[in-house]
């Protein structure tokens, strides 16, 4: 392979690596926005697996933004995701899998407590014939939660 060739590959390598960490953090910033058409637009169009434990096991991203909306769209729920330590493995030219790590914090307003969650995320990330990169699979595993009272 040719230098400049080389070259090339390893800088397209960093933009997808990139591309998915921009894509992760558009989900997190939806989800504490209350943006449920944002969340939507990060997640394949065809056939995909979510779980998230205690949230449910989806197998369509309208399915669980659907229940999102009923149980996180309040004004009164103030939600923070803060992933971090991004592992990204391109598996192919237009596959990836991704592990983070996430600290989420909830504060109920009307009830007066706070959750706090820490975690992993295990993704599989796919890209389209427009280079857009996308959720496929999202596992999140919880490690740690504590509720308090304010």
């Amino acid at each position: 392979m040719s230098s400049s060739a080389n070259i090339r590959k390893r800088i397209e390598r960093i933009q997808a690596i990139n591309n998915i960490k921009n894509l992760k953090f558009k989900y997190w910033n939806a989800c504490d926005s209350k943006k449920p058409n944002d969340i939507l637009e990060c997640f394949y169009s065809e056939k995909i697996y979510i779980n998230f434990e205690d949230f449910g096991i989806f197998a369509s991203a309208k399915d669980m933004v659907k229940k999102y909306e009923f149980y996180s769209c309040h004004s009164h729920l103030i939600e923070q995701h803060a992933g971090k330590n991004p592992i990204i493995k391109l598996l192919s030219s237009n596959e990836a899998s991704g592990l983070w790590s996430l600290s989420y914090s909830l504060i109920d307003t009307l009830k007066k407590i706070t959750l706090n969650i820490s975690g992993t995320y295990e993704d599989i990330y796919v890209r389209d014939e427009s280079d857009n990169w996308f959720i496929k699979e999202t596992i999140f595993k919880k490690r740690a939660s504590i509720y308090r009272s304010l």
